[in-house]
Order: C-alpha cells, then sequence, then structure tokens
C-alpha cells in the first residue's frame, strides 16, 4: 500500500495509471469521502489518456487523523505538493492538472493562487468560495444528508456501505480551515491567472452555485460548466459521465 510521508503522519494515495499518459491530474477529495470512491472517475481518465492521483487527506480514508478533521489548509496544500513530486518523478514532462473537490477545491485554488507556474490548469467541483451557514457556528456538529450530495443509486449504496465513508462529524476544525481561505478569496481569488474549470451541480445546497457564477464573471482564467439537476458531489451524480467528458474536454484544450 502507497504512503506518502508528512509531518502529521504517514498518508495514503492512489494511482490510477493511464497506459500512455499525455497529462496528470493530482486530485484532492471533499468532507467525508476518500480516494476510493473515485474509482469511477479514475478509469474514465484514463480511457482517455489521463493519470489520476489522489491522497486521502487526514481525518479521512486510510490515512490518519480525527475523523473529518483535514487539519490546515497548509496541511493539505503539503499532501498535494508531496502527491505532485511523486507524480512528476513518475512521469517527467507531463502537464499537471491541480483538481480538487469541496474543501479539496478550496486547497486546490490556493496552490494555483501560489504557485501560478506549477500546474497547467485546475478543475474544481463543489468550490464553497463563500462562507456556509451551517459552519458558522464552531460548536455544532456537520451532518450532511446524502441526498444533498448525489442522486446516484451507487454512490449513495457507497455512502451507506462503505466504512471509510461518512457524512457527520464535528464542524470546528473544517470551519476553521475553511475560514481562512474565505477571508482570503475576497482579496486574491480575482487575481487567478491558471487557466481553471468549474464544474458545479445547479442544485447543490451545500456550496451553492451563485458565488461561483459570480467569480466566473469578474475572473477570465476561470469558466464554469452547470449541471442542471447536479448536487454536491457533481464527479459522483448522475451525470457523472458527462460531468467527466466536460472535464476531458478542457485538459484537451490546455495540454
Amino acid at each position: 500500500m502507497p504512503f506518502l510521508e508528512h509531518p502529521k503522519g504517514r498518508a495514503y494515495y492512489r494511482h490510477w495509471p493511464a497506459p500512455e499518459p499525455r497529462a496528470v491530474v493530482v486530485f484532492l477529495h471533499g468532507f467525508g469521502e476518500h480516494t476510493g470512491v473515485y474509482h469511477r472517475y479514475g478509469f474514465a481518465l484514463n480511457a482517455a489518456g489521463i493519470d489520476l492521483w489522489a491522497v486521502d487527506q487526514f481525518g479521512h480514508g486510510l490515512s490518519p487523523g480525527v475523523r473529518g478533521d483535514f487539519g490546515s489548509i497548509d496541511d493539505s496544500s503539503r499532501l498535494a505538493e508531496t502527491l505532485t513530486e511523486i507524480a512528476e518523478a513518475q512521469r517527467p514532462g507531463l502537464p499537471l492538472i491541480a483538481q480538487g473537490h469541496s474543501f479539496g477545491a478550496v486547497v486546490t485554488l490556493a496552490r494555483l493562487l501560489d504557485q501560478p507556474d506549477r500546474y497547467r490548469a485546475g478543475v474544481i467541483s463543489g468550490a464553497p468560495l463563500i462562507p456556509i451557514p451551517e459552519l458558522l457556528d464552531t460548536d455544532s456538529s456537520f451532518d450532511l444528508d446524502p441526498h444533498w450530495l448525489s442522486n446516484d443509486p451507487f454512490y449513495l449504496d457507497l455512502l451507506e456501505n462503505d466504512p471509510l465513508a461518512f457524512t457527520d462529524a464535528d464542524s470546528a476544525p473544517l470551519a476553521r480551515a475553511l475560514d481562512t481561505a474565505w477571508d482570503r478569496f475576497g482579496h486574491d481569488l480575482p487575481k487567478l491567472t491558471v487557466p481553471t474549470l468549474a464544474v458545479h451541480g445547479v442544485v447543490d445546497p451545500i456550496a451553492q452555485i451563485g458565488a461561483v457564477r459570480a467569480y466566473a464573471e469578474q475572473i477570465e482564467a476561470l469558466q464554469i460548466k452547470e449541471f442542471p439537476g447536479g448536487g454536491h458531489d457533481i464527479l459522483n451524480d448522475t451525470m457523472h459521465r458527462e460531468v467527466t467528458d466536460a472535464i476531458i474536454a478542457f485538459i484537451d484544450e490546455r495540454c
């Protein structure tokens, strides 16, 4: 089992290798997930000649930590940095794409702002770009209705029966980490220069689409692709094939 080293502990990661890759995606998942829920996405990218590398963030999957506690934005960014270095060593010279979902999207945007020359492009989904009311009270727990995430029966069954997936946890650590990003985005996000695609469900009740639309209107590098009927976990919703096709087409344009 592959693990990468981090000051907080050894984090588990997965690699879905394409036979003859032409690009590399480095992916960060969101709250309650782990890398294993993205195998369908990984195989679809592989069929298009794209490598997928993903890491179980702290407090998730097979990585250590308190359930649901990612740590800081910097902790997650360091995971992505180490994973990027591993991917670069195994796939030298290939274009790098930074991708993240939900909390992972927030970390990905921070990395694209901090290292604009590192990645050829970025992809975000379910990105919470403004404060989420349910997380403003740091004394409460975060308890998600699975149907807020997806209407795909396969994915809902996975959430119910996968012992590594969950929809509830103490929200205080997540709120603290997101708060630092929200403070920054209002000032820095309009400075984004790396071409970035936001795929977003129109009926996402957690990270509502309005904020992403507003930022896309004012940021030339940010484009949005909307999916009617899509919930928060758009990569694992009923229209996941269309979402993946849009991402592949975007990567094709950039690589």
